[in-house]
């Protein structure tokens, strides 16, 4: 029987046994030659478990259970706040009703009025084809002074202002000249006023360069005489008594149409873009008035030109929507409110503005259809809902009474309360449809 072969090697783990058969032409003892194990030991090399390995799991998952309660309390407090979205209580108006403005420097009217002067001056080149006999008045612009009284002046159509050399100008019409004022230092400061003349007389003669005038009329007052003077603002141009070549009348007419046109649209484009924006103006609230300069020809052409003088009476928007409320909303008229088709609406002047007093005033009615939004502070409803919860919320808006309802959206979904930070406090304000249409403004201009 053959002997078996051991190979004692060390293992620090375990045994194992493999098999290995024999060649086939080696016998063993057996008799049905059953094939010989050879027992060989072998070293398996298998490390134990590590205590370090378990301790480096542990750890992992700690940092990701912090990292995530990390994260959720940033979210928690990066992402929150609150929006409130407003719906103001509103109201459909009728507005027919008439009103009083007034230009008051002591800020007591409770509708004051503001006023915009405002210039513009156009010119046309038309053939000058017809010879005729022309009769024209030298015209220009004085100033006149005043330092003779802290009252204004009164002067009458027709006053004469006369120039050293004798030569007679006169005003168109009743003017008030205001009376002079006292600055800091205790200097008078002239009350002044500029105004047209035109000749006495037509002719050549009278077209002069810049000068001086006096008041003959005031001779007989040599202290008012000399207190009350004038000085050119522009020459005196187009005194002519004679033969000479001018445009057709047609001509003349069809070109003042077109320039006065032209001057229309300039002196309406100037004045609205020259409104704050506190402010109203209706285009039936710019009075105009034309001045036609003197015909100026050259050779065969002749050039027409004329200037558009305009008074812009403003409305300052919040006093009007009050005004408004007051008139068409008697329970509530002490709640402010806002009108959005304020500009809208159809303004008509119910007379000629008074300009001679000391306190020019209009009086004009408004009519259409608008609603009014009341008002709410948007910077106290912040405050009011600092910290508050939710629950609160009801009671908080009690103190705005012209807010109708609010959607509130608070932020994480989980959060009961509004944040302490005004900035996390979102206000938007809802839609609020327009009322039906209102009447459509009329855009002519008022002359004067």
């Amino acid at each position: 029987m053959p002997k078996n072969i051991l190979h004692d090697i060390m293992t620090r783990e375990k045994r194992t046994i493999r098999q290995v058969p024999l060649p086939h032409n080696r016998k063993t003892a057996y008799s049905n030659e059953e094939e010989t194990l050879i027992y060989e030991e072998q070293e398996s090399y298998t490390e134990a478990p590590s205590r370090d390995g378990g301790i480096s799991r542990i750890f992992l998952w700690g940092t990701a259970v912090v990292f995530l309660l990390l994260l959720g309390f940033a979210l928690a407090t990066g992402f929150s706040g609150a929006t409130i979205t407003v719906t103001p209580k509103t109201a459909n108006i009728i507005i027919d009703n008439e009103f009083v403005a007034t230009k008051d420097t002591e800020g007591t009217s409770a509708l004051r009025l503001e006023t915009l002067e405002l210039s513009e001056t156009a010119e046309r080149s038309i053939p000058a084809d017809t010879s005729k006999q022309i009769t024209e008045k030298a015209t220009g612009k004085i100033v006149i002074y005043n330092t003779y009284s802290e009252s204004s002046q009164r002067l009458i159509k027709n006053t004469r202002f006369a120039t050293p050399d004798g030569l007679i100008y006169r005003i168109g019409e009743s003017i008030v000249v205001p009376g002079f004022k006292n600055n800091t230092s205790g200097k008078i400061v002239p009350g002044s006023l500029e105004v047209a003349v035109s000749a006495d007389a037509p002719g050549e003669d009278y077209n002069i360069g810049l000068t001086d005038f006096s008041i003959p009329g005031f001779k007989t007052d040599p202290v008012r005489y000399a207190a009350f003077y004038a000085r050119s603002k522009t020459s005196m141009t187009g005194g002519v008594d004679g033969i000479m070549k001018t445009p057709s009348d047609v001509a003349l007419v069809t070109a003042e149409i077109s320039l006065q046109s032209e001057l229309q649209s300039k002196i309406l484009e100037k004045a609205r873009a020259s409104v704050p924006d506190e402010f109203v103006l209706y285009d039936q609230a710019l009075i105009v008035t034309y001045d036609k300069l003197p015909l100026q020809v050259n050779g065969d052409t002749a050039r027409i030109q004329e200037t558009v003088h305009a008074t812009a009476y403003l409305l300052k928007r919040t006093e009007l929507e009050r005004a408004i409320a007051s008139k068409t909303m008697k329970n509530q008229s002490d709640l402010p409110v806002t009108i959005p088709e304020l500009a809208s609406l159809q303004f008509q002047l119910n007379e000629k503005p008074s300009t001679d007093t000391a306190t020019p005033s209009i009086r004009f009615s408004l009519k259409g259809n608008a609603k009014a939004i009341w008002v709410y502070d948007e910077d106290k409803l912040r405050v009011a809902l600092l910290g508050k919860q939710r629950s609160e919320l009801a009671s908080a808006l009690s103190s705005f009474p012209t807010i109708e309802k609010v959607d509130l959206v608070l932020r994480p979904f989980w959060s009961r309360s509004f944040p302490t930070n005004p900035k996390k406090v979102t206000i938007d304000e809802a839609f609020v449809p327009a009322s039906i249409p209102a009447l459509e403004p009329v855009h002519n201009l008022m002359p004067e």
